[in-house]
């Protein structure tokens, strides 16, 4: 029964903070966007909350705040976004997000004045001016959080990641952050709409270096960023 009512609390709270939350995202976004970042910090924290989805962080001491930085997560689950928005807090984070989410009223609209990049799955010359706004991003001052895999995990297993984005941190010149994410899929599976409380864990590798790399080192870093998360999902 409490898992029923968190579900419901949820929804009646996405239906009247959706709308509110995007309008004041938009109008803050217009003089002050870090500002308007807290809004959606807020809007997560809460979902998490209602949901009654706890988080345990590991590896944040590998990072130095202020520092910007592309983090590579592994996709599970429709929460794995607020998750990071929770677990990320002290960073100014943007995401990639599917260009689709961006036509749904007030929700697209924020995701878009926050300044979250679309991308397009299918069309590579979209690919390239999602790539070419990222490095906008980093050099605003943002960091990017991208999901490898391009779409979520059925089952839980690692999907194979698609290289093209590794080429984002080399071209910006940040260091690339693996991200493992446990329990998002648990608590939200592809294709439910049942959110159940419970842990989630989300462990933070150690920052790696792209001073020196060029374009066609994306494979080497992609295995390296690859191999931190399959080690940490192991665990």
């Amino acid at each position: 029964m409490e898992t029923f009512l968190r579900n419901l609390a949820l929804w009646i709270f996405a239906l009247v903070s959706v709308p509110l939350f995007g309008t004041v995202a938009i109008f803050l976004s217009l003089f002050n966007r870090p500002l308007a970042h807290k809004v959606a910090w807020l809007w997560c924290h809460l979902v998490l909350s209602i949901s009654g989805v706890r988080l345990r962080v590991k590896g944040l001491e590998h990072l130095e705040p202020g520092k910007r930085y592309v983090f590579f997560a592994n996709h599970q689950s429709q929460m794995d976004i607020p998750v990071l928005e929770e677990a990320l807090r002290d960073f100014e984070i943007r995401f990639l997000a599917k260009r689709s989410l961006f036509r749904i009223p007030f929700f697209g609209w924020g995701i878009q004045a926050l300044g979250y990049i679309p991308v397009e799955r299918e069309d590579p010359r979209e690919g390239v001016k999602s790539l070419l706004a990222c490095v906008e991003r980093i050099r605003e001052g943002f960091s990017v959080v991208v999901f490898p895999e391009g779409t979520r995990s059925p089952n839980g297993r690692l999907l194979p990641f698609k290289v093209a984005g590794f080429v984002l941190p080399i071209k910006a010149r940040v260091p690339a952050v693996p991200v493992a994410l446990r329990g998002t899929r648990r608590i939200l599976p592809r294709g439910s709409l049942y959110i159940r409380p419970g842990l989630v864990e989300v462990i933070v590798g150690p920052p790696i270096p792209t001073e020196g790399l060029g374009p066609r080192d994306r494979e080497e870093l992609s295995r390296k960023v690859r191999s931190f998360i399959e080690e940490a999902l192991a665990l």
